[in-house]
Order: structure tokens, then sequence, then C-alpha cells
């Protein structure tokens, strides 16, 4: 399938993997992943799921992709969080287009175990128009090249988010 032929919600995630392998090299970082929970039994698709090692320790990122009209609620915010439970990861990062409603933020931010991030990742003017919390604004439909907009991001804090779990709701 080629890149123009891909759904857009498909081609969100393809560049949230991208973003993520340029950010760690040395990780796997796998698009539309399964994995059998552990409390449920089930194939949960995942859809991208990075392993990497951080201090010499085996970390699981799981990262979801919504690119949907509205922003996403604290319902979403949820789900994911149950998903991460069961496929056993140790942190999970919620990518959205369209932002997410306070609630959402709120419930992500008091989330410890597992660490969950949110990301509002769409184009400037979508974020600007919702109102919704700032992230990282790059429009991902249009920008091929992961490294163009890598550079806005605040690796040093996305690592420590990686390591321990830290992050800011400042800069979801």
């Amino acid at each position: 399938m080629t890149p123009a032929s891909n759904p857009l919600w498909q081609r969100y995630e393809l560049s949230v993997r991208e973003m993520l392998k340029a950010l760690d090299p040395d990780a796997s970082v796998v698009h539309d992943e399964h994995v059998t929970g552990r409390l449920s039994g089930a194939r949960r698709q995942v859809d991208v799921l990075a392993t990497g090692k951080v201090v010499g320790l085996e970390i699981k990122v799981a990262a979801e992709c919504k690119r949907h009209q509205r922003p996403a609620s604290i319902e979403v915010v949820d789900q994911f969080i149950g998903k991460i439970l069961d496929i056993g990861a140790d942190r999970g990062v919620l990518y959205s287009y369209s932002g997410f409603s306070s609630s959402a933020v709120s419930r992500a931010i008091g989330s410890s175990n597992p660490s969950v991030m949110v990301v509002a990742l769409g184009t400037p003017e979508i974020v600007k128009e919702a109102g919704q919390a700032p992230g990282y604004p790059a429009d991902l439909v249009l920008q091929e090249q992961a490294p163009q907009w890598v550079e806005e991001l605040d690796e040093d804090a996305f690592r420590r988010f990686l390591a321990d779990g830290e992050w800011s709701k400042f800069w979801s």
C-alpha cells in the first residue's frame, strides 16, 4: 500500500512509530503489534510498541494513536490504562490528533502505575482552534521525515518519563 492510499489514521500511527524510532534508534519499535494480555489472556492490539533497555533494565512502552475529530475523553485514557496493565507495559503514551479533555489530562497525570503521558500531536491549527492543552504540534500527515519534528520535542523530559515516569502537564 502506498503512503497516499493508507487511511489517515494509519498514516498517523506510522508517523508516531517513526518519531519514536527516531527518539531511540536502539529500541525495537513495532507498529500494529499484537500481545497476549497477561490478565485477560486475550490478544490485544497495540498501535506502537517500543521495547529497549534503560539503565540496563528492559522497558516496554505502549503507544496508542487517536486521530478523531473530537478531543480524547477520560474514558479513552481509562481504556488505555487498562490495556497497559493487561499487556504488562511499563509506561504508556497516548497521542491524540485533536487534543484531550481537561479531565483526560488530569486522569493521565494521576496515573502512576503505570505512568501514562498524553500528547496532543496534531496540526498547530487543530490544537489552537480546539483550545486544547498544548502538545507537540506537528502535521504528521504532511511531514514524512521524523527528524524535522523530533527537534521540537524536549528529549530530556521524554527520556525522564521513559526512565522513571516523571512528566509535566505543561508539555502534554
